[in-house]
């Protein structure tokens, strides 16, 4: 049973929680060493695309991560519109991450940052097949029905909006806690 949908602890029980691989381990899959029982999700989070180059070789390397067994969700990937690349170029990579789910079967975890706007128009044009989850949503009720309406499943941390939470019905809606590993927990790095 999953407890944790979205954690950046790379020491989370495993089975308890998917577990988002580093930067590191999307530029380079070979760094990637699953625990027995593990559970992740790997994608290109939108503040990694402010460099174009490692952008690129990150999109070509997403697929050996994604054919992993232990792999079972794309993401976190979306839109921020505070950080990263223009937003222009966090939606081609967007689109590039939602064709490779949709090729490998996978449900996508969303981070959105005011940007629900581009995430309703894109849901509406790209009419996926697999689940798409907004991770750590904070939004209110409206926004919180809007998005279930078109689809989208939430899933809420530490900080929510209880009004949001209690109208996601039980089986769309997640609980997370996003927790971030100390700096350089890793202990490895892509040369």
């Amino acid at each position: 049973m999953i407890s944790d949908f979205h954690t950046h602890n790379l020491l989370a029980s495993p089975g308890t929680a998917i577990v988002n691989l580093p930067e590191e381990w999307t530029l380079c899959p070979d760094l990637f060493r699953p625990l027995p029982g593990a559970l992740y999700s790997a994608g290109i989070h939108p503040w990694w695309t402010a460099d174009a180059e490692r952008t690129h070789r990150m999109l070509d390397a997403l697929p050996r991560l994604l054919e992993r067994p232990q792999v079972v969700r794309v993401g976190e990937c979306g839109f921020d519109r505070l950080r990263g690349a223009s937003l222009e170029t966090q939606v081609e990579v967007f689109e590039a991450q939602v064709a490779m789910a949709e090729c490998f079967g996978l449900p996508m975890t969303l981070h959105i940052v005011r940007a629900f706007d581009v995430l309703l128009r894109l849901k509406k044009q790209l009419c996926p097949t697999v689940q798409w989850t907004v991770h750590g949503f904070r939004g209110g009720p409206a926004l919180a029905r809007q998005l279930l309406d078109a689809g989208l499943d939430l899933s809420f941390g530490l900080h929510f909006n209880a009004a949001a939470y209690d109208l996601t019905p039980a089986e769309r809606r997640w609980r997370e806690t996003d927790e971030l590993p100390e700096a350089g927990a890793t202990g490895y790095e892509c040369v």
